[in-house]
């Protein structure tokens, strides 16, 4: 890719940060989407003095509000013509069940349809350019995450589980990814999703509940933010993944899913279900289009 753009969640800390400072390393324009403008400026800073790299900025968006995130999509629209990756980082852990302002349970907004809704609304923009790559930050522990079509949120009670509730929205990334890849197919866009590994971060050392004390079971077995984002690199800048789509990458790695809900069915049930979602709030412009 000539002068590649990127856009990408949750990049002031973390595995986004480190991903976002490589890519600027390798001549992207990096765009990064926070929703705390004094962090943000100042990694701003950091990427022109550590990277060389002038040619980026931010967006505030905070992702538990579909109002701002559709301002995200927006604001790069009307400043970039078109986008070479998108990368939606951004995660979450909550020791207790919350709504966003649309009503959603947070740990679902945040980590899935927020993503779902950006993605989509970007999409004119990815086909525009050579080879655009969507890359959706997953987790390992989307094994044990459970689809209910019936019950996404986790409302009722003793249905909220930290650990649970996030594993159903990493399986929730996966599904979306393999779905979104099979309506790309034919065109220049491809679709996949990413587990970084077990990454030593503040989201993982402050992690509420009983993932706290899998963190830190796991801290011996863990690695730094920067190999972390090795895998997410690798799958925006590899030209032998061009025309790849609809794989779940670790260690830079395809690896196949497990997961006995993840079926052609219930990725496009979730489709359905995730776009009446959108409908209904009046966001999905662009979303409604068939791919």
């Amino acid at each position: 890719m000539k002068d590649p753009i990127c856009l990408i969640t949750g990049a002031t800390e973390g595995v986004g940060k480190a991903t976002a400072l490589e890519l600027a390393k390798h001549g992207f324009t990096v765009i990064i989407a926070a929703r705390n403008a004094s962090k943000a400026e100042v990694f701003i800073k950091e990427i022109q003095t550590s990277a060389g790299n002038t040619s980026c900025e931010y967006i505030l968006a905070d992702l538990r509000s579909l109002t701002q995130v559709r301002h995200l999509a927006e604001t790069f629209r009307s400043r970039y013509s078109s986008l070479d990756v998108l990368i939606n980082n951004a995660g979450v852990f909550l020791p207790a069940r919350t709504e966003t302002e649309d009503g959603y349970e947070t740990l679902f907004q945040v980590n899935y349809l927020s993503p779902f809704l950006l993605t989509n609304l970007l999409l004119d923009h990815l086909q525009k350019s050579e080879q655009g790559r969507i890359i959706n930050l997953s987790s390992s522990v989307y094994t044990i995450g459970k689809f209910d079509p019936h019950n996404l949120q986790s409302v009722g009670e003793n249905r909220f589980s930290v650990l649970g509730t996030y594993a159903a929205t990493k399986l929730y990334v996966l599904m979306f990814t393999e779905e979104l890849a099979r309506r790309l197919k034919g065109t220049s866009v491809t679709a996949n999703a990413v587990h970084p590994g077990i990454v030593r971060t503040r989201l993982m050392l402050q992690a509420p509940g009983v993932l706290r004390l899998v963190s830190y079971l796991s801290l011996p077995f863990s690695i730094s933010p920067v190999e972390g984002a090795r895998t997410s690199i690798f799958v925006a800048t590899s030209p032998e993944l061009t025309g790849i789509s609809g794989q779940y990458f670790t260690k830079s790695k395809m690896r196949p899913v497990k997961s006995k809900f993840d079926t052609s069915e219930n990725r496009m049930l979730l489709w359905d279900l995730s776009l009446n979602m959108a409908v209904e709030h009046g966001l999905a412009t662009a979303t409604s289009r068939t791919y």
